[in-house]
């Protein structure tokens, strides 16, 4: 199987463990993810101002892009990218003046042909959701690969391991993009479990962990942080399983300030879920492990669980 790939800016430079496992598990699946030959950052945050449609550029841009590639699917590993390009692609979709208007906005940008290196002013009009879906690297692996077949191809289960998996809010927020139940997501749930791990329910699964706030209020940010790790904490999970760089960097690399804000904060590992897949694929540990992205000591749990060998 080969998928046109949009990896997103973040997985190239503060997220590398992200796009690591993410490559490395895929690959083990025989699954090619085909990244994009010409992409941007897709703007991170979807643009509510209806009346302007430069916001859209970016994303549509990227759509366009994976339909010159003769695919009728793309797929990402970044919530936050997941968010924006399917919440553009629904809504040019949706809205006829909308889609005429970014498609004439766009005109006149010029890509090059792979082939000759030869400037190409001429785009194909894109029609959104009807040309090219949207998927996350999770949806990939429900409904297209499928987590029976999945199951069935771990050589590393991930036994004994009780992974809390967080959802945060960009996978499941607005309700028309979700790709899952927004108050009861099970999707994380059911691949913990076809990796052989133990998925543990907690309260805060689908809270926001204060998102952008921790660039503008990073103090203030740190209270939901906490509220998150120690209700996964509290309910027996040894390990934090999420999906975006941003989560990963207000629950994984800020717990020493948690910490001193809350005294009474114990932490625990947190990783990508792209990790512990590649993990229990049977992919080595410095292929599923970004370890340099990784503040909280993750060696000593692993080796407990029997994931990593004693003299590594």
């Amino acid at each position: 199987m080969e998928i046109p790939y949009y990896p997103g800016c973040t997985l190239k430079v503060k997220a590398t463990a992200l796009e690591q496992s993410t490559v490395a598990a895929f690959a083990a699946l025989n699954v090619s993810l085909k990244e994009l030959p010409r992409w941007t950052c897709c703007g991170a945050v979807y643009p509510l101002m209806g009346t302007r449609i430069a916001g859209l550029a970016a994303p549509i841009r990227i759509l366009r892009e994976a339909k010159l590639m003769g695919s009728d699917t793309m797929v990402t590993a970044c919530a936050f990218c997941f968010n924006v390009l399917k919440r553009a692609n629904r809504d040019i979709a949706a809205d006829p003046l909308c889609k005429r208007r970014i498609n004439a906005y766009l005109a006149d940008d010029v890509r090059v042909d792979e082939a000759t290196n030869e400037k190409i002013m001429q785009w194909p009009e894109y029609a959104g959701e009807d040309d090219v879906k949207v998927l996350h690297l999770l949806e990939l692996l429900r409904d297209r690969v499928g987590f029976g077949k999945l199951s069935a191809a771990v050589k590393k289960p991930l036994r004994g391991l009780r992974v809390a998996p967080y959802y945060g809010c960009t996978l499941l927020r607005p309700k028309e993009i979700a790709l899952d139940d927004p108050e009861q997501p099970v999707i994380m749930h059911d691949l913990l479990r076809s990796l052989g791990a133990e998925p543990v329910d907690f309260p805060f699964l689908n809270e926001c962990c204060a998102s952008f706030l921790s660039l503008a209020k990073p103090e203030t940010a740190l209270r939901p942080s906490y509220q998150i790790v120690s209700s996964a904490e509290a309910e027996g999970a040894q390990v934090l399983a999420v999906t975006c760089p941003l989560c990963y960097y207000n629950m994984e690399s800020r717990q020493s300030e948690i910490r001193e804000q809350y005294p009474d904060f114990k932490g625990m590992p947190v990783f990508y879920f792209t990790e512990l897949l590649a993990l229990a694929l049977g992919v080595s540990l410095d292929q599923a492990i970004g370890w340099k992205d990784h503040t909280v000591e993750v060696r000593g749990l692993l080796e407990s669980v029997g994931l990593r060998d004693r003299d590594k």
